[in-house]
């Protein structure tokens, strides 16, 4: 017990007490002052010792934590103070025992599993949008309450109650166990928050038909909430809870949670998303080590676009981004340098507004990093929309048939220049990519505007084609791109 909760008794109760320890002391045990009004021997520092008035000016030996009033007022202090300071230690005791049974190669589960067989309890831990992180079995005796919990959450009408009377208590405090009923399931929950720093990341409830709660419900409650913070704080190798909470929502959403939970449990978590947003897929080119994410790229990140959404994955880091932010940071060149400094590559999705969809736009900022390394591409940030044509080309499962896909010109180009040590391939590669516009492909390949004529002519004619033919001109670029993808694809 702290020094402070010393103060609070004294202060709540009125008590005629004044004593020497200070906020930050720490207290294990509180005693009477020995008859003769000290000690001939050294004493506890962490023993709070009760002086009652008429001792306090023979007391010997002052350097230890003292409490002096009148009687009755010791009393009543040393009863207030040493329940509290019992509840303390029982906790504390309870915590040890969780904690050794794990180590003994028990896991949280086995302790809730036990504890709610011996007292008759059903014992579920939540994160704040609803998701359950742990349970005991066996459920609570309803097929509605057990299909629930099968899909990771709890029954609906509970979970509205719950959210019900958090919006209405949210002005007072809830961080000591407290019992409530929810009158729709004739329900009594003892209820304690999970925090991590100063933030409410979720809640432990201890379940049952009627209010007859223990004391021991109380010590273990405020132990799983303890442990709870702890392994969340270590699984995310940060005091950062807010993205914990980002990252559960992202990744049961990549694991096809349905619509409606996501819809609900991201309403009742109060997590903010932009409204204009795009999957940004971070992949290191090559390893370099378990705490690169979160030690350096994290936060070399953060310098760059202040706040997002995230999750870590086993190939790299998932960020969602707001639009413009990362507009206003351009995220072609300034970004690009970013990635190239950090040797990573970025698949971008395309931009879309409801979180929902996330899934559907992670995998367009994945698999597009995933091509690019195929055709081992040099640029770091690969826009979806800029490879969506060669993703459609891989997605085709002969690829033996892609080259018949193509139009017969570029073979016949390619064939031609080898023979005759030519550049019509390149030309007309050049003519298709400013648009076919002769005067900027002249310029792009260095060449005097009438050359460029001569061999777009010479083109023409090889080919038996016209370049001036709108459906020629959209083949032609489309058989670029599959000979770009055949040129480049590795095995």
């Amino acid at each position: 017990m702290n020094g402070i909760d010393i103060i609070k008794i004294i202060e709540a109760n009125s008590l005629d007490i004044t004593c020497n320890i200070k906020a930050s002391d720490t207290i294990k045990d509180i005693d009477f002052i020995s008859e003769d009004g000290g000690y001939d021997t050294p004493v506890n520092t962490s023993t709070l010792f009760l002086v009652p008035s008429e001792k306090a000016g023979i007391v010997r030996g002052r350097q230890f934590m003292m409490a002096v009033g009148d009687e009755s007022s010791l009393l009543k202090f040393f009863h207030l103070s040493h329940n509290k300071l019992k509840k303390e230690l029982a906790t504390e005791k309870a915590y040890t025992e969780l904690l050794k049974s794990m180590y003994a190669g028990g896991s949280i589960q086995n302790v809730l599993n036990e504890y709610a067989r011996v007292n008759g309890h059903f014992i579920v831990v939540l994160d704040v949008s609803g998701r359950i992180l742990a349970n005991s079995t066996p459920v609570i005796d309803s097929p509605v309450w057990q299909e629930a919990v099968n899909k990771g959450f709890c029954e609906y009408d509970f979970m509205e109650h719950i959210r019900d009377r958090s919006k209405k208590s949210r002005s007072g405090s809830l961080d000591i166990p407290s019992v409530y009923y929810c009158k729709n399931k004739a329900l009594y929950y003892l209820s304690n928050r999970i925090r991590v720093g100063d933030l409410h990341v979720g809640n432990v409830f201890i379940i049952k038909k009627t209010d007859d709660f223990m004391e021991n419900d109380y010590d273990i409650i405020t132990t799983i909430s303890r442990i709870f913070s702890d392994i969340i704080v270590k699984e995310k190798h940060t005091s950062d809870a807010a993205s914990y909470l980002y990252g559960g929502i992202l990744g049961d959403l990549l694991s096809g949670m349905p619509s409606s939970q996501s819809q609900a449990r991201i309403k009742a978590s109060g997590l903010k998303f932009p409204t204009n947003m795009r999957v940004i897929f971070l992949c290191p080119l090559h390893y370099l080590g378990d705490k690169y994410v979160d030690n350096t790229l994290l936060p070399e990140l953060k310098t760059y676009i202040s706040t997002f959404p995230y999750l870590v994955t086993g190939e790299g880091l998932v960020i969602v981004a707001d639009v413009k932010q990362i507009r206003e940071h351009g995220l072609k060149d300034k970004f690009d340098a970013f990635c190239t400094r950090q040797h990573l590559i970025a698949g971008v999705s395309d931009c879309f507004s409801s979180i929902i969809s996330f899934p559907e736009y992670y995998q367009q900022a994945h698999s597009v990093v995933t091509l690019g390394k195929k055709l081992n591409r040099n640029s770091s940030v690969l826009m979806f929309r800029d490879w969506a044509f060669y993703l459609m080309i891989e997605a085709v499962d002969n690829k033996s048939l892609l080259k018949d896909f193509a139009h017969p010109a570029l073979t016949t180009l390619r064939n031609y220049d080898e023979n005759k040590n030519t550049n019509l391939f390149e030309t007309l590669k050049a003519f298709i990519q400013v648009g076919f516009s002769p005067t900027e492909a002249a310029d792009s390949l260095y060449l005097h505007r009438n050359t460029f004529n001569y061999r777009r002519k010479k083109i023409e004619e090889l080919c038996d084609i016209s370049l001036e033919d709108q459906s020629t001109r959209f083949q032609l670029a489309c058989s670029y791109q599959i000979f770009d993808y055949l040129d480049n694809a590795t095995a």
